[in-house]
């Protein structure tokens, strides 16, 4: 009825034993496999990537960022000084030619208004009195020329009497002389009148110009002046949107004259100010095609200047349109601008490794050899570079891979086997 109990132990520890050797040999397996992948070339795209060149279309660009510029711009400038009164617009508000942007305040200058005014009233009364004596003296005069010519007319009648008379043996040769003494004294008297009424029109023209003279003198002071009055209201030179205000233009505040305080623009055509590196400045050129992007809109313009300074490692461009631009467009709305430099319809590209910066420059690359067991150092040319994609000039050809991350430890090496990336 009762069994004998086998001896177990020897049979669990053969079953253990099977079972363990059994999993290290599955994990030696996995890693096996796992370490053929790792330091195969396809894997290689992970830590250390490495791409192919192809044969594919290439367009190279250059971005910028910049403002849109209105075309036609004026500033306002006081062109009279005082404290301000008020302040009537600001940066922002459309305006008409003419619309008062602030009003100034210059007691000094009124009180010279009120004084040139008043100098201009007395000029005028003067030149009233220099007209009536002028006119008075020159009457004066031919009053004094009339009464020489009757009394020579008078001399002249005994002249011929007293011819008459010498005729018919009446008088002495003296009488006669005396009569002709006579009407000489006369006439040399009409004569002396004559000449004194031209000399006095000449010295009553001259005194007359001086006096208009300081009489539009007067009235070119007093229209300065109410000019300059006037021109305390601070008005818009042109119909527009005010862009622009110079700072601290509160009221009570005093303002220079000739200062500008600010800027108008045209809001009917513009322009696009760009600034792009130096480094992409020498592949650009008034003509290139660009695509400039603002709220989402993407508008098609051309560079129409390169300006040939550098200012902080950046060149500024402007980009002109010839299409409408959109109704959002504003002044100094932020936008970014790619720039055609180039198209490539069929070339050789590849990735851009990490340190190739410069277009059209000889690279040192590590080129996989045929056995796809290490890359060798290899002199490379460079074309173009359109952000992470390089076209390929010489040095390598189609299907060739590369690698794009090198170790610092290798960088000098002239050779690169696959197991040493993972050292």
């Amino acid at each position: 009825m009762f069994e004998i109990p086998k001896d177990r132990s020897r049979l669990n520890k053969i079953s253990w034993f099977l079972f363990a050797a059994g999993g290290i040999a599955s994990i030696f397996i996995l890693i096996t496999l796992a370490s053929r992948q790792a330091f195969s070339s396809d894997n290689v795209n992970s830590d250390f990537p490495i791409a192919s060149v192809i044969n594919s279309p290439l367009n190279v660009t250059v971005s910028g960022y910049g403002k849109f510029v209105p075309k036609t711009q004026r500033g306002i400038n006081a062109l009279s000084g005082g404290h301000i009164v008020e302040v009537f617009k600001k940066p922002g508000n459309l305006v008409d030619k003419g619309e008062i942007i602030l009003s100034l305040n210059n007691p000094k200058l009124l009180r010279l208004l009120e004084t040139s005014e008043l100098a201009l009233l007395e000029e005028l009364a003067n030149q009233q009195r220099v007209k009536a004596e002028s006119a008075q003296a020159l009457e004066d005069q031919r009053g004094k020329i009339r009464l020489a010519k009757v009394r020579l007319a008078l001399a002249d009648a005994e002249l011929v009497a007293h011819k008459k008379l010498k005729e018919n043996q009446v008088i002495s040769t003296l009488d006669l002389h005396k009569a002709q003494v006579a009407w000489e004294q006369e006439d040399a008297m009409l004569q002396m009148e004559l000449s004194r009424f031209q000399t006095l029109k000449k010295t009553r023209k001259a005194t007359d110009d001086s006096t208009r003279y300081r009489m539009e003198k007067a009235v070119k002071q007093q229209e300065l002046l109410a000019s300059e009055v006037e021109q305390l209201n601070v008005r818009a030179s042109m119909a527009g949107m005010l862009t622009e205000l110079a700072d601290e233009l509160e009221i009570g505040r005093h303002v220079e004259e000739g200062r500008a305080v600010g800027m108008i623009a045209d809001l009917s055509a513009y322009y696009a100010r760009i600034n792009i590196t130096a480094a992409d400045a020498e592949y650009v050129s008034p003509g290139l095609l660009t695509q400039v992007q603002f709220k989402g809109v993407e508008i098609i313009g051309e560079v129409s200047r390169v300006d040939p300074t550098v200012n902080n490692g950046s060149v500024e461009l402007d980009i002109s349109f010839s299409a409408n631009l959109p109704a959002a467009v504003r002044p100094n709305i932020d936008v970014t601008a790619k720039i055609n430099i180039a198209e490539h319809r069929n070339t050789l590209v590849v990735a851009r490794p990490v340190g190739v910066v410069r277009a059209h420059r000889e690279y040192p690359l590590f080129v996989l050899d045929k056995s796809s067991s290490q890359f060798q150092r290899r002199n490379v040319t460079i074309g173009d570079i359109a952000g992470d994609k390089m076209q390929i000039l010489g040095g390598i050809f189609q299907g060739d891979k590369i690698l794009l991350k090198v170790p610092k430890h290798l960088v000098n090496s002239s050779e690169i086997m696959l197991a040493d990336l993972y050292e």
